[in-house]
Parts: structure tokens; sequence; C-alpha cells
């Protein structure tokens, strides 16, 4: 039994150290190997990261043009990259303004039936869907001037491809104020306060000018 214990265990301390050594060598490769992984996996979510920020991203929005009732499809690239080889697309017909001619379907616009080069950052398209209150009337059909559509983007930028797809509803602005801007607004008022003043000056110019006529009949 001793002989068997002998040999499992060493014999003196240089075989203990070399043996804490070895062990030790093993745990540091292993602590090596674990922060190495993780390093690399936090580069690849920097690059990741870094990749999500500077790449193009084509964002569907509707607006509503100021001072007007007029409803509005943007499209803009809010991204920092071009958006490359981009291509958009309408799931149905769109009649702008209720038109049904052709060259107003906007689903065969240009910007939708063919591909465009590119996009630039904060480069923008604006299309005039038509009236508020003329989509959104009682006798619209909606298959004319439909309330909900899809808006689908493809575009690429270096090795990457992007492919989004945006479900437009105009109906949240169904009974909208019209959008005013206060500089306008106060320069209307200001319009107004001329106009008032200039029909206050000229009362008092024709008042006087009848005065005058009448001290000289008087004469």
């Amino acid at each position: 039994m001793n002989d068997v214990a002998s040999l499992m265990m060493p014999a003196n301390l240089p075989e203990w150290l070399t043996l804490a050594n070895v062990l030790l060598t093993a745990m540091f490769a292993g602590l090596t190997f674990f922060i190495l992984r993780a390093n690399r996996a936090a580069v690849g979510a920097m690059r990741e990261q870094m990749a999500d920020q500077n790449r193009p991203f084509v964002a569907v929005t509707v607006q509503v043009r100021m001072g007007t009732p007029v409803i509005q499809l943007l499209i803009r690239n809010v991204g920092r990259s071009p958006a490359q080889n981009l291509r958009l697309r309408l799931d149905r017909d769109f009649f702008q303004f209720g038109e049904q001619a052709e060259s107003r379907n906007l689903a065969k616009q240009s910007a939708f039936s063919q591909s465009i080069d590119c996009l630039p950052p904060m480069s923008e398209l604006l299309f005039d869907l038509g009236m508020g209150f003329e989509i959104f009337a009682s006798g619209a059909d909606p298959t004319i001037c439909p309330h909900t559509f899809e808006v689908s983007a493809e575009y690429e930028y270096g090795k990457n491809k992007y492919s989004e797809k945006t479900h437009v509803d105009l109906q949240p602005y169904m009974g909208t104020s019209v959008p005013r801007h206060p500089v306008v607004e106060e320069l209307e008022r200001v319009r107004k306060s001329i106009d008032n003043l200039s029909g206050v000056v000229k009362q008092s110019a024709n008042a006087a000018i009848k005065a005058q006529s009448a001290e000289e009949k008087n004469d």
C-alpha cells in the first residue's frame, strides 16, 4: 500500500514545485483563453455597433405640409452613409389628389419603379398624396387613395444589404389641425395691422380733403 502511495505522490520538493508550476500554468492559460474570447466578443460587438451607427437608414414617414391640409409621404436617408442601389416599392396603387391618371399613380412614379443609384445621407424624396379632407371624405374610393399601404426599401452599402418594410397609416391624421409656422402667423398679424393702419390713414386723408374743399367753397 505504501509502495502505491509513493508512486502517486512526488518524492521530493522539486517535484512538488514542478507540479505546482504545471497547475498554475494551466490556470493562467485557461484564464488567458477566456479573456481573449471575451475581448474578441467585445471587439465584435463594437464593430457591429459602429457598423449600425455608420450604416445608411432609409426612413419612411408621413407629414402635413406647413399651412396646408396636404398630406405628404417623406422618404429620407437618416443614416450616415449613402444608400446605394435603392429600390422602393408600393404594395398598391395610390393616385395623387385622387386623379386617376397613370402619371398620377405614385406606385408607377420613377422613384418606385426604377432603381436609384444613390441616396446620400440626409437626402429626401417628398411626394404629395392629397388633401386630407378629400382623402378622408365619406364618399372617397379607398382604392384610389388608400388609407393604408406598405413601402418596401432595399438598398446596399459596401458588402452589406438592407431590406425594410414600413406600414403607412394615414388615418391618425383624420381631423387633425393644419400646422402653421409661428413666424408666418406673426407676419399675418403685422400685415393685418398695416392694412388697418392704411385704412385709417386713407379715411383721415379723405376727411381732410373734404374739409379743405368745403372751406374753399365757403370762401
